[in-house]
């Protein structure tokens, strides 16, 4: 499911294709949860489940269940087809694990071949499309899931995605990158429109404490281990992820708060009146009272 977003927004207005405003050939989501076969195992997959269709095909002759003897004998068929199949491209098959085909995938793209068949199942279109690796969601990682966009789309879709920031040669930041540039690709429900020039950013704000944790490291074999530590002294960020929005323009379909998210951005918005706090601390100053931001920049308080 390709979610409703900023970045579906986007793709859809640089070229993505939508059939019957329901489907799209253009991005596909792939999981990697098994290997590939070599020839030779290949061939003892498919002679074993032959044998266990011809075993379902004589259960459905003695029955005499006419509508069970034509699906097991299509199936059959189908089985038979692969192994012309298999052995047709037999110096293609080759043994790898799902973590060395995550890692081909990645690298060189994937192709896949789309058929279009009349009713009579008569072969009437075949389209190749080749896919690259565009992100994996903070949610979609933990299935081990990734997305990938038809290579036409890639450099857009790339481009917008990381805002035109190109990783450095010497600290990449692939797991930080990784994990916040696919933000726009967050499903939405609604959209707020807000003047960065209104948006006031302050520094986090720490409060550390001592307790006592169980602390998980690994040893001198990397295995795990779990260590008591009493007096431990902790972090907590605060307002980490959290952002005050105005009732002026907080959006009727939010309840008491929103989830924001843009590029390389996301928070916790909750509707509060921060302009009425304004007026009372500044009073007569109201209209010329300023504020700094954490990077040092004057905005008018009346703006934020």
């Amino acid at each position: 499911m390709f979610a409703n977003s900023l970045f579906s927004d986007f793709l859809k207005e640089n070229g993505l294709k939508i059939w019957k405003n329901e489907s799209t050939r253009d991005i596909i989501c792939l999981e990697f949860n098994y290997g590939s076969r070599s020839y030779q195992k290949e061939l003892e997959h498919l002679k074993k489940i032959a044998k266990n269709a011809r075993k379902e095909y004589r259960i459905a002759d003695v029955r005499r269940d006419k509508y069970l003897m034509e699906k097991t004998l299509n199936k059959r068929k189908k089985i038979s087809t692969l192994l012309c199949i298999a052995h047709k491209n037999k110096d293609k098959y080759k043994s790898l694990t799902n973590e060395e085909l995550r890692t081909l995938i990645y690298n060189a793209g994937i192709d896949v071949k789309y058929v279009t068949r009349d009713r009579n199942g008569v072969i009437k279109k075949e389209e190749v499309i080749h896919y690259k690796m565009l992100y994996r969601s903070t949610g979609k990682a933990k299935k081990g899931t990734c997305m990938f966009i038809k290579d036409k789309l890639y450099k857009k879709a790339r481009n917008f995605l990381y805002m035109g920031i190109k990783p450095s040669d010497d600290n990449p930041m692939i797991v930080e990158l990784s994990a916040y540039a696919p933000l726009v690709s967050s499903g939405i429900v609604g959209k707020v429109k807000i003047n960065p020039k209104n948006i006031l950013i302050l520094k986090d704000i720490d409060k550390f404490f001592t307790t006592n944790v169980i602390s998980v490291e690994t040893d001198d074999n990397k295995h795990c281990v779990a260590k008591m530590i009493n007096n431990y002294k902790l972090k907590n960020t605060l307002f980490d992820g959290q952002a005050l929005i105005d009732s002026s323009i907080f959006p009727s379909w939010g309840n008491g708060y929103i989830l924001l998210r843009h590029h390389f951005c996301k928070m916790a918005a909750f509707n509060t009146n921060i302009q009425k706090f304004f007026k009372d601390y500044f009073g007569d100053n109201y209209q010329t009272a300023t504020v700094k931001d954490m990077f040092g920049n004057v905005h008018y308080a009346k703006d934020i």
